[in-house]
């Protein structure tokens, strides 16, 4: 098994072209793209006038007063304006005529907020995080309410040791977005590893070696994927050590939540690695011509190269934007629950790939 693990680690390194893809190019982006790009992370130069109108549904005087209070608090009567709605049609109509930003209809008890939006989708993404922090600071008033009644009386304000903005203790760059979004894209282009690793075998004509050796084909097989985790783990802690060290990069802002974010993308390139080597048992033609236009167009898509590439009900939708999101989650506000669901999902993923490519391997007959 050892063999097998450093023969597959030698010729990762030894082939300079891995070396430099897997390896040196990401790091390069990462200092390239988020230099170059910053620019365009000002988001205070294109959001402009933010006009929203809302109506109000609930009959519960708490979450009316809440209303009130927030709309009054929040608009500042030139960039972000809010304003009371007399008909819901006819607001939804100047929404979609772009004659305001968006229409809020806060509504039921337990409140629920509906929201209709224009066209403009980095001022519907704004819309989205002002109401965000009003369900947040909501959520925290209610649970006052229950835990400690008696801070209300005779009065309509909260005491500030109750709800506390949190401070996310880093200023966060576009050197910050590369560094997570080129360790996710050196992950989901790992497929191309795992399918090469078999299909390098077939072009350098040792595959019918592999097929006949004694060995239990089904154990050769993981033993092949076992040998590409040290590989994996050198590109992952490369990217993230010299985004640090030397661009100066954050991820995430404790060691036990760092740790997590290796981990989770540890599982990530192995399941895609999995992926792969399944393919590359299968497929006879260059995985590179075959596999990357896909990898590509699902990247770009998801965000990877920018984050201004957001289509709705497309962007959302691509596995690398979900694990971008994950990580994200985790580095920003140390939140752990993507993180797990998307280490879950991968997990599984990858014991399917395993199952089904060693099965592909252990009915593969002798080429010739």
């Amino acid at each position: 098994m050892f063999n097998i693990v450093i023969k597959e680690t030698k010729e990762f390194v030894r082939d300079k072209t891995n070396l430099f893809f897997f390896m040196m190019f990401p790091v390069i982006l990462v200092f390239l793209l988020g230099n170059l790009l910053a620019s365009m992370d000002k988001s205070e130069e294109t959001i402009g006038e933010i006009k929203i109108h809302y109506l109000v549904e609930t009959e519960n005087p708490y979450q009316v007063m809440a209303i009130q209070s927030f709309v009054k608090e929040a608009g500042d009567g030139s960039n972000l304006i809010f304003e009371e709605a007399k008909n819901l049609k006819t607001a939804r109509l100047l929404a979609g005529k772009d004659e305001i930003t968006a229409v809020v209809v806060f509504a039921g008890d337990p409140m629920e907020i509906q929201v209709y939006e224009g066209t403009n989708h980095i001022k519907n993404r704004t819309v989205g995080a002002i109401l965000n922090s009003f369900v947040q600071t909501n959520k925290a008033i209610t649970t006052v309410m229950k835990t400690s009644p008696e801070t209300f009386v005779n009065s309509n304000t909260i005491q500030k040791e109750y709800v506390v903005q949190k401070d996310l203790g880093v200023k966060r760059t576009m050197i910050d977005y590369y560094a997570v979004s080129m360790v996710s894209m050196i992950g989901f282009m790992s497929v191309l590893v795992g399918a090469g690793a078999f299909v390098g075998e077939r072009q350098d004509k040792t595959i019918n070696r592999l097929i006949i050796t004694p060995q239990n084909r089904v154990y050769l097989f993981l033993q092949k994927i076992l040998g590409m985790v040290p590989q994996v783990a050198l590109q992952i802690t490369v990217i993230m050590t010299v985004s640090v060290f030397v661009f100066k990069a954050h991820y995430a802002t404790t060691l036990g939540a760092n740790l997590y974010l290796f981990f989770m993308f540890l599982v990530v390139t192995l399941c895609m690695v999995s992926i792969g080597a399944a393919i590359g048992i299968v497929i006879k033609a260059n995985p590179m011509a075959v596999i990357m236009p896909v990898l590509w167009l699902m990247m770009f898509f998801g965000g990877t190269y920018s984050k201004e590439v957001n289509i709705k009900g497309l962007t959302n939708l691509m596995p690398i934007y979900q694990i971008q999101q994950a990580a994200f989650d985790l580095s920003v506000f140390n939140r752990f629950g993507k993180a797990n669901t998307v280490i879950l999902i991968c997990l599984l993923i990858m014991a399917v790939a395993l199952a089904l490519g060693a099965f592909l391997f252990s009915k593969k007959e002798e080429e010739r």
